[in-house]
């Protein structure tokens, strides 16, 4: 965890765009199950981050790399597309647009609004 935050330190600038880019890394390791550096990344990607992020966008990808413990019969449950492009943004090291605070509110609001309407609180 200690090195998660040196290297925010070093790609993002400060205040609420660090908070912001370390919720994105819990949310990436609540979502996969994985932690920061885990034997299942492959050796020549350095931690989950960098290995995860370009998973997010797609559903396809998501599926393989989601913790199957979050999953349904091995479908994706709902919203969980829209979190992990929720965490992919999160993640971005510069943006045009600076993601904020009340904006991954309302995206974890309708993820789970979307869980509640399945069935699955």
């Amino acid at each position: 965890m200690v090195s998660t935050f040196i290297s925010i330190s070093k790609n993002k600038e400060s205040g609420v765009q660090n908070e912001i880019y370390a919720f994105g890394v819990v949310l990436l390791k609540m979502l996969t199950g994985m932690k920061e550096y885990d034997e299942r990344i492959p050796l020549e990607q350095k931690n989950l981050m960098e290995w995860a992020t370009p998973l997010l966008t797609n559903k396809v990808n998501l599926g393989t790399i989601m913790d199957p413990q979050l999953q349904h019969n091995n479908h994706l449950p709902k919203g969980a597309f829209e979190l992990a492009q929720l965490v992919s943004k999160c993640l971005q090291p510069t943006r045009d647009k600076n993601l904020s605070i009340e904006e991954i509110s309302q995206v974890l609001y309708q993820c789970y609004q979307n869980e509640i309407i399945s069935g699955r609180p």
